[in-house]
């Protein structure tokens, strides 16, 4: 049973091993500031040349905004109801109690 867990694994390094490898690019690029991962932090020179490189950058991750499940608010005025007059309201019928016949009651 062990042996399977290193062979499913193997098999499905095509899905997650893109996906490893595309977030430690992120990572890095999150960590040029500081020096990046492994390296110590650039001095005065090597920051400010970084900077100019990041201003000049496009940003990679944007936010955009979701579309709305809500409906849109209707504005103005209504059209005219179907009957030609005013509505009353909800009619309300007397409640009555239906009687169950079969399996449950």
């Amino acid at each position: 049973m062990e042996i399977l867990k290193y062979i499913l694994l193997i098999c499905l390094a095509p899905i997650w091993l893109p996906f490893l490898k595309e977030l430690w690019g992120e990572f890095a690029l999150a960590m040029r500031r500081e020096g990046g991962i492994f390296k110590p932090p650039p001095g005065p020179l090597a920051r400010k040349k970084l900077e100019e490189e990041l201003a000049g950058e496009e940003l990679r991750q944007v936010s955009e905004e979701l579309p709305s499940l809500n409906r849109p608010k209707v504005t103005g005025p209504k059209a005219p109801l179907p009957a030609g007059g005013p509505q009353t309201g909800i009619v309300r019928r007397p409640f009555t109690q239906k009687v169950r016949t079969g399996f449950r009651r």
